[in-house]
């Protein structure tokens, strides 16, 4: 469950220990919502499962608090919706300006969207900070 500290609802999240492995690797079940969050942020919807690497060991059923860096959200968010955005007007004003059919420069815009969107898939399998930390 959220605690709503400030205006935004990404703050401090209650969560509970859903499994831990050798390695120090948590696997947490995040409550959807806060009680009077009405915003359609990403807690708001259904439980979720997270895994975070943690120097403590937790023994499942512990709760624990987790902080959100708001900041790193929102260039991930950016990056996320933002950059395939670019890159498909780029590509679709380069494609319009050099060949003048509508069909070509419609298909390289999909094409650049599914190209940016693989790629973005790979860069985030490959980061390795998180914008969740447990509170010790």
């Amino acid at each position: 469950m959220l605690k709503n500290n400030s205006q935004n609802c990404q703050k401090v999240i209650s969560a509970k220990v859903y499994s831990c492995d050798n390695k120090n690797n948590v696997t947490l079940l995040i409550d959807a919502g806060c009680e009077s969050c009405t915003s359609s942020c990403i807690m708001s919807t259904a439980s979720k499962k997270i895994t975070l690497y943690t120097e403590k060991k937790y023994n499942t059923g512990d709760t624990v608090s987790l902080i959100i860096d708001e900041k790193y959200m929102l260039k991930i968010s950016m990056l996320l919706f933002g950059l395939p955005l670019i890159i498909m007007f780029a590509v679709s004003a380069i494609i319009d300006t050099v060949f003048h059919k509508d069909t070509l420069t419609a298909f390289s815009a999909v094409l650049s969207l599914v190209i940016s969107w693989l790629i973005l898939k790979y860069i985030s399998k490959n980061i390795n900070k998180s914008p969740v930390r447990i509170i010790n």
